[in-house]
């Protein structure tokens, strides 16, 4: 599972935009986002499966952009 999160200058967190099953379809929506607004910034994520000693996920970011 990939999440694109979105981030817009000044915002300290960062908003989910969307979750997709397949890296290319969270590529191309990250890319369509940025050429909408080239002040956003956008992080894909993929989660492993895997939970730390917390109870939170796992992730690792795929791309940044």
């Amino acid at each position: 599972m990939y999440n694109v999160f979105v981030k817009k200058k000044g915002q300290y967190n960062p908003d989910l935009a969307g979750e997709f099953s397949n890296i290319n379809d969270a590529i191309k929506l990250a890319n369509e986002l940025k050429e909408k607004d080239s002040s956003i910034s956008y992080t894909i994520e993929e989660q492993t499966g895997h939970f730390d000693s917390y109870g939170e996920p796992l992730v690792n970011v795929v791309k940044k952009g």
